[in-house]
């Protein structure tokens, strides 16, 4: 673990030159948040603030004006932003390459948040188990291919299903799942969730009128009672679905490109070959919400 404390974050190269330590949520946003000093709770509980990766000053720069400052901006204008996300929403990328979209844009920066967190617990924490478990993530082959990504130009991330959500409730939370691997993001009214390195996988179930219809549940649990935790029913619908899917999702590196292989299939009859079981989905629905401490009616 010693030796990670010189390994840059974005390029996984050792750090010769004078280390610079990248915040994991920018500075100015904790600032904007009022948040700096708040505790993400989790099995280790640390200030937001103090959340910080080793990483070589040129690619902290470079993560930071490419991605890290247009995620700034866009939050300038909330409206805009869930638009534009939800624009994007309609179409299933075949081809995954250098990408400007807005999606892309907050999946690169979702994605080095959860990848970031599990970084910095691995260096930092006591807990053998969990330091095991953060492990396993940073040194598995999606974050490779994560860096790798990132180093050919199509930005810090794998192809990954993001959606976004619209609640009265404006507190701050973030949640990370290690299985199946999912983050959500609430900053003000807007909520990201996304399914790390899924291969769009769980986008190509939950779209279209099924994707309103738990956007229309989740606006109706928020304009019940404001406080009840609504962004979390969404998590717990998502990440449910995510882990009933009976596929896996499958990239293949070749020749300083990563492509997604997780949406080909050689059956007949796909629809009816990858169906969801729905008891398996209702209980891991249930289970999900429970860990959240939220009942199901």
């Amino acid at each position: 673990m010693d030796d990670l404390r010189r390994v840059c974050f974005f390029c996984n190269k050792v750090i010769e030159e004078k280390k610079t330590l990248e915040h994991i949520i920018p500075n100015s946003l904790l600032g904007k948040l009022t948040i700096k000093e708040e505790t993400i709770t989790g099995r280790k509980k640390t200030q937001y603030s103090r959340i910080k990766v080793p990483a070589h000053s040129s690619c902290n720069s470079e993560f930071g004006s490419e991605y890290e400052s247009r995620v700034l901006a866009l939050l300038e204008d909330v409206e805009s932003l869930y638009e534009a996300i939800k624009s994007e929403e309609l179409g299933l990328p075949l081809m995954y390459g250098p990408d400007q979209s807005v999606s892309s844009i907050i999946t690169t920066w979702l994605s080095k948040i959860y990848y970031g967190l599990f970084y910095y617990d691995l260096i930092s924490t006591q807990d053998q188990e969990w330091k095991d478990i953060c492990l396993s993530i940073v040194k598995g082959r999606n974050f490779e291919f994560v860096r790798t990504s990132y180093k050919n130009g199509y930005g810090f991330q794998l192809p990954s299903s993001l959606y976004v959500f619209k609640t009265k409730n404006t507190n701050t939370d973030l949640v990370t799942l290690v299985e199946p691997s999912s983050i959500l993001l609430k900053i003000g009214t807007l909520t990201f969730i996304l399914c790390i390195c899924d291969g769009y996988l769980t986008k190509n179930y939950l779209n279209g009128e099924s994707l309103e219809r738990l956007r229309e549940c989740v606006r109706h649990e928020d304009e019940s009672n404001v406080e009840f935790p609504s962004h979390k029913l969404a998590l717990g619908e998502i990440a449910a679905l995510r882990s009933c899917i009976p596929k896996t999702p499958k990239f293949i590196s070749s020749d300083n490109q990563i492509i997604n292989m997780s949406l080909s299939t050689m059956v007949a009859n796909p629809e009816e070959y990858y169906s969801i079981d729905k008891n398996e989905l209702f209980k891991a629905r249930v289970d999900i919400l429970r860990e959240f401490n939220i009942k199901l009616d």
